[in-house]
């Protein structure tokens, strides 16, 4: 299902999606929830996180139906480096910056392709604690500690359409920095489910859509006692993601994906948690927004992949080296990292290691 054509005779066709590539909206004003780290797999990162129309491993991640195209028993694995090299600025070897950690099993069946895409415990996240507290790295000493697991089904019927489905469940807790008494800890549980359909609509050119629905409890903490201060209320999550994948040959692969996201307090914030309610970066209220994604990956033979992209605004590079039917994957977007923590002046990129590997 949805393999590739050897080319496209409509060079007009090739032209357009190459415009396409180049147009991208810059703004950004805010960062909410962690959602940017279940993002943060090699390729579709140096892809500019333009994956809504790509069967990859990934999918389960960014849209289950395009795990329909893989057929194949495959293990994926992403880590995110040290972004702190060596360096003794708090007394000891700095911790990692952001642990961003995402995995998957993708696992062929008969009438279809199952996958369970997870974080490591504690590896959602970023911690700061041990950073110098007066602020010479330009970063709040902050941690966020997490954990997301996903179970998604998808199939094609032997049909050049397919439908896949996904459930997200998440944990997430945040802890301010102690010198920052304008932050307040909380510990927030989230789960929801995620449809999706990737469609031959041309020989050669694919459309993907899918759309994520998440709830969320909230429980928030009084920084003084420890224990919870304030009524617990709940939010929403809506992502609506559509995207396109081009194929004008068997060697280079274009894509663009449109991402519309919608955050919604509960109006129980009425009770005793005000607007702004202090939940540090990870959750800036009512918010509405729409980001832009785009990459190409061009493919050297069998044993080298090059990928560039722009993850709204954001530039993305990558590679991939096939070691025996392994792929070694790297992905490097510049200036990503101060929005995933809300601040920072150095150390901005973000870099992910990944591997995959299919087993049969």
């Amino acid at each position: 299902m949805l393999a590739r054509p050897l080319r496209l005779s409509a060079a007009g066709l090739l032209c357009l999606a190459l415009a396409l590539i180049v147009a991208h909206n810059t703004a950004r004003a805010f960062n909410t929830y962690a959602d940017y780290f279940v993002r943060l797999s090699a390729r579709p990162l140096a892809m500019g996180g333009a994956a809504g129309a790509l069967c990859d491993p990934a999918s389960v991640f960014y849209n289950p139906a395009g795990l329909a195209g893989v057929r194949n028993l495959t293990l994926l694995y992403n880590h995110s480096a040290r972004h702190f090299p060596g360096s003794q600025e708090g007394g000891m070897r700095e911790w990692d910056q952001l642990d961003g950690d995402t995995e998957a099993v993708v696992v062929p069946l008969m009438v279809g392709t199952y996958a369970h895409g997870f974080t490591f415990s504690g590896e959602l996240g970023y911690d700061y604690r041990g950073h110098p507290a007066d602020g010479r790295l330009g970063y709040p000493r902050e941690r966020y500690w997490g954990t997301e697991d996903y179970d998604a089904f998808a199939t094609s019927g032997g049909l050049p359409v397919a439908v896949g489905i996904g459930l997200r469940r998440s944990l997430g807790r945040f802890t301010p920095d102690p010198a920052d008494p304008r932050r307040l800890a909380w510990l927030r549980h989230g789960e929801g489910e995620q449809w999706g359909v990737l469609a031959r609509v041309w020989p050669g050119l694919d459309y993907g859509v899918s759309e994520l629905k998440l709830n969320y409890d909230w429980t928030v903490f009084d920084n003084a006692s420890g224990e919870r201060g304030f009524p617990e209320f709940a939010s929403k999550h809506i992502t609506h993601r559509e995207g396109w994948a081009l194929y004008p040959t068997g060697w280079l692969t274009l894509t663009r994906d449109v991402v519309d996201e919608n955050h919604i307090y509960d109006k129980q914030l009425g009770t005793g948690v005000g607007q702004p309610v202090g939940l540090g970066p990870i959750h800036m209220g009512n918010q509405e927004r729409q980001t832009q994604h785009s990459g190409a990956e061009l493919c050297l033979g069998s044993l080298l992949k090059l990928r560039r992209g722009d993850y709204d605004g954001q530039p993305t590079v990558g590679v991939a080296f096939n070691l025996g039917g392994l792929w070694l994957n790297y992905a490097e977007a510049e200036g990503l990292l101060p929005l995933i923590v809300d601040g920072g002046s150095g150390f901005e990129d973000v870099h992910i290691y990944g591997a995959e590997l299919n087993l049969w």
